[in-house]
């Protein structure tokens, strides 16, 4: 298969699947590991993040699966959309709907991304663009809490503890995943349309203020005790605003956030099954089926809160392993191979 890409989609790509299913989840993990610090140590997170974009901007060209890694990729891939979808069905069922039965859930998520992936690629490549208005949207919402925010909670600054720094950047991670597309995909772009650069600096500037928008909000509303029962801060950010033209605020936005974590399984879906054809290029459509019984499927294993929690936490060593460490490993093998 062969795409071609302009340089938003590429870059509003990227901008869904790092932020997903995770940008309602990310704040209290990091947060209780990091303490007041959590903002600062963000920061530093953000320039490892530049760095790790910069690098794979000046090798990506020696980024080539062979079979055998391609099927290591596709079972991350699988497992980490598998975490997505069952972290967004047990967050709906608390917030959303607490009667619907699971597989029900499930198999909605994963049919749009079924129909999805057995269309045209151009249908996957185009459906973050119906986010655009969402993104802004989820930020003016957070924003209605400006009133409520204690400035006073930013400090004191410079507690953390070597250990907690270290925990924090591991935490932090959470908001890295799905950087390896950026290797997938950079190929793809439009040759006139330049990437390194501005592009990419905008690139940086728009995933770190995101994120640290969040991680800032979240530190204002609530004292550090409050944050140790909070799961998901964001939401109870919303619910405790009123506003007039929604009675609650909190389901207006899990709407938003479904929306989103479906877009974002679809393009993790969309990225195993299309590094598969790179390799295997016939029964494209029986490929595509199998690839969704098992997104159906495997999510029923890990529903409960304990198991949910669990497998989160596993997949940021997976995270580290095939976006970081496996990426460097190969760029230098092909590297050497060149030369």
């Amino acid at each position: 298969m062969n795409i071609n890409l302009s340089r938003i989609q590429f870059f509003l790509f990227l901008f869904v699947a790092q932020t997903g299913a995770v940008f309602i989840s990310f704040q209290a993990p990091f947060i209780k590991a990091t303490g007041r610090d959590a903002w600062i140590i963000f920061l530093v997170a953000g320039l490892l993040h530049y760095a790790v974009l910069l690098f794979f901007e000046h090798n990506y060209e020696y980024f080539k699966l062979g079979p055998v890694i391609s099927w290591l990729y596709k079972g991350y891939w699988l497992l980490l959309t598998v975490s997505f979808i069952s972290y967004i069905d047990y967050t709906l069922s608390v917030w959303a709907f607490p009667k619907t039965p699971d597989f029900v859930v499930i198999g909605l998520m994963v049919s749009i991304s079924l129909y999805a992936n057995l269309s045209r690629a151009e249908t996957v490549i185009n459906l973050s663009v119906i986010l655009i208005p969402m993104i802004p949207l989820f930020l003016l919402f957070l924003l209605l809490a400006w009133p409520e925010l204690e400035w006073t909670y930013l400090f004191p600054v410079g507690k953390a503890t070597p250990l907690q720094w270290a925990d924090g950047m591991i935490k932090a991670q959470f908001a890295f995943i799905g950087i390896e597309l950026y290797l997938i995909y950079r190929r793809y772009v439009d040759k006139n349309q330049q990437v390194k650069g501005w592009p990419l600096v905008i690139y940086q500037l728009i995933w770190m203020l995101f994120f640290l928008f969040s991680v800032i909000i979240t530190l204002l509303y609530f004292t550090l005790e409050e944050m140790k029962f909070l799961p998901e801060p964001l939401m109870y950010i919303l619910k405790s605003q009123h506003v007039t033209f929604v009675e609650r605020l909190d389901l207006f936005f899990i709407y938003i956030w479904m929306t989103w974590s479906i877009v974002t399984i679809t393009l993790f879906s969309f990225t195993a099954l299309f590094v598969h054809r790179l390799h295997y290029k016939e029964h494209k459509k029986r490929s595509v089926v199998i690839f969704h019984i098992l997104l159906l499927l495997l999510p029923l294993l890990s529903l409960s809160k304990t198991a949910t929690e669990k497998f989160n936490a596993a997949i940021i060593y997976a995270h580290l392993l095939f976006a970081i460490v496996l990426p460097i490993i190969i760029i230098f093998v092909n590297r050497r191979k060149k030369a």
